[in-house]
């Protein structure tokens, strides 16, 4: 299990995001950002729709080097 804040995954807030898998992850943040910052989804809207991977790529680094706790 990680955890990790909404703000390290890119987000406006300091919720914390607990998941098993990256995917997982990936999942409770997309949720998390539609549901209390929609601001926030919206850009990463637009971010996917120029690059659909470089969310991903930038975010599943920090997941890497997260500790499991």
């Amino acid at each position: 299990m990680k955890t990790m804040t909404c703000r390290e995954l890119g987000g406006a807030c300091d919720e914390k995001l607990s998941a098993q898998t990256w995917d997982e992850m990936v999942k409770k943040m997309t949720a998390h950002v539609m549901q209390k910052h929609p601001d926030v989804a919206e850009k990463m809207k637009k971010m996917h729709e120029e690059d659909p991977k470089k969310w991903g790529k930038e975010m599943k680094r920090k997941w890497n080097v997260a500790p499991a706790g």
